[in-house]
């Protein structure tokens, strides 16, 4: 019988016990905690202003659940991403971030659009 092979550098993803935090990751974490308060902030603006939410996976949950279905869309998002950060190398850890803080600003930028009238 023998053990797992010890050599993985063909494997997409690398189990590890310990996670190691670049500045990278570090920069894009705060970059992507900040985006996500501000859509959430916003998006609760938003549908306090009459807007209604254009995410039909949002609008689906907002109605069946209220609020809590908005926040429960944002745990998941929040799991996922932190599920892909600690199962990717760092270079593909660092690129998952940089995509999510990508779309996660360009939402926060069309939602204060929206709100301001642009």
């Amino acid at each position: 019988m023998t053990g797992p092979p010890s050599d993985d550098s063909g494997s997409l993803f690398t189990l590890r016990r310990e996670r190691r935090m670049t500045r990278t990751h570090t920069a894009l974490w705060g970059v992507i905690l900040a985006a996500t308060t501000a859509d959430i902030l916003l998006t609760m603006i938003g549908l306090a202003s009459g807007f209604e939410e254009g995410n039909l996976v949002v609008a689906t949950l907002l109605a069946e659940f209220g609020l809590a279905g908005l926040w429960l869309v944002k745990f998941g998002a929040m799991v996922w991403l932190v599920g892909g950060w600690a199962l990717l190398s760092d270079r593909n850890a660092a690129v998952f971030l940089g995509l999510f803080a990508l779309v996660t600003v360009a939402v926060v930028v069309h939602n204060a659009a929206l709100l301001v009238g642009v």
